[in-house]
């Protein structure tokens, strides 16, 4: 799965960073997730924030608990760049999923173990 988004760029804030995230449109996850209207699937976005987080904190980690999680639109692999922005505290992990046109694709609330 290391091959489905590269970190195109990383901006550190007070609160945490913001990521520009590429997705690669034709990993295999989109085959079957769905043939000839590729979604990436709501897993793979919770993946993309845990390695966001990761990198912020310079640890491996996983999510221990999800307690809030909203898709607000799908989010398809066009070659644009997404937004994901991540914000550590207390090993809760708070962030969101953007369009590059800021429109607001998912948004979640977790608690790493």
């Amino acid at each position: 799965m290391n091959t489905l988004f590269t970190i195109a760029s990383k901006n550190v804030t007070d609160n945490g960073a913001t990521f520009t995230v590429m997705l690669d449109p034709k990993h295999r996850v989109f085959d079957g997730h769905f043939p000839g209207n590729p979604v990436l699937p709501g897993v793979m976005s919770m993946l993309i924030v845990r390695k966001c987080a990761e990198d912020i904190l310079g640890i491996k980690t996983h999510f221990g608990a999800v307690k809030e999680i909203k898709y607000l639109q799908t989010i398809i692999p066009d070659g644009t760049p997404l937004t994901v922005n991540v914000s550590c505290a207390d090993k809760v992990v708070t962030a969101d999923i953007a369009s590059s046109e800021g429109i607001a694709l998912m948004k979640m609330k977790g608690t790493l173990a």
